[in-house]
């Protein structure tokens, strides 16, 4: 066989040992791409795996942490809710307590007999009336026209104003004489010093008649013992007044207040009420 020819096969054979050794190489670099492949997916199922289990232990941590704020809350309603029925509970035994309406939407006056030289009198005009007297007045007539109070001594056959302050609705009045017949009557007058809108003073209503009570005590006849009667326990009381020197030398009328001024004089009544007006309580009332 000639050179060549040997040199040609020996090529080929060459040829034939490359290529298994690229087929073999190949074949290691598919199955290493194939491997790290794999190894990427694994590596990925194992983080979406992680992920999913954080996921979930966070939503749990969150569930656990909306849960304890929400029993918490709940506890916070439970203890108000049980402060509330003591303090209902509590409540319950006080006795109920009401304001008195400031406006009966009524056109009245009426007179009370708080003692016997003192008077209470309370008034109130309907809606209607006012609309009527602006209708007739004008529209400032409130306004331009201050309230005062006319009082009748029914007995002695006098009178005299009170003037009293428009955002009022009751009033003391001090009389100088008990035992008499009183009447009141509601007036309003021009206010001073604003525009003109009556020239006299126009009434709106009048009282009810009352007699005030006598500030003296009558003795049918003398004895050593006077009784009291409590109006509000309705209990009775005594008191032992053969040692009053003014009540021996006066006769059988004397006056309530120096009477009780001698009968109770540790009290010191002065210093507490002034008896003119009963309802002055630890001061001196300005109504008088």
């Amino acid at each position: 066989m000639p050179k060549k020819a040997k040199e040609t096969f020996g090529s080929e054979k060459d040829m034939k040992k490359e290529t298994k050794k690229v087929a073999n190489r190949t074949e290691k670099e598919a199955n290493s791409l194939a491997k790290k492949a794999t190894a990427r997916k694994t590596t990925s199922k194992k983080n979406n795996k992680t992920a999913v289990k954080a996921s979930a232990a966070s939503s749990l941590k969150k569930k656990k942490e909306a849960s304890s704020k929400k029993a918490k809350a709940t506890s916070k309603v439970a203890k108000k809710t049980t402060a509330s029925r003591k303090s209902v509970k509590k409540i319950v035994d006080v006795p109920e307590h009401y304001d008195l309406p400031y406006h009966y939407n009524q056109t009245i006056v009426k007179i009370l007999a708080q003692t016997p030289k003192t008077l209470f009198v309370y008034w109130d005009v309907s809606e209607n009336d006012r609309l009527n007297y602006e209708k007739q007045y004008g529209n400032d007539f409130f306004n331009n026209t201050v309230p005062f109070l006319r009082v009748k001594n029914e007995t002695y056959g006098y009178s005299f104003d009170v003037d009293v302050d428009d955002f009022a609705n009751g009033w003391y009045i001090h009389v100088e004489d008990p035992k008499s017949n009183y009447s009141v009557e509601l007036h309003r007058k021009q206010r001073q010093f604003v525009a003109k809108v009556i020239d006299a003073p126009v009434y709106i209503t009048s009282s009810n008649n009352i007699e005030t009570p006598n500030d003296h005590i009558l003795f049918d006849s003398m004895s050593d013992t006077i009784y009291f009667r409590n109006i509000k326990t309705n209990q009775i009381s005594n008191k032992n007044i053969t040692n009053i020197y003014l009540l021996r030398n006066t006769g059988k009328i004397y006056n309530i207040y120096n009477l009780y001024k001698e009968m109770y004089k540790s009290e010191n009544v002065n210093s507490i009420f002034d008896l003119n007006n009963p309802s002055s309580g630890n001061h001196t009332s300005t109504f008088k």
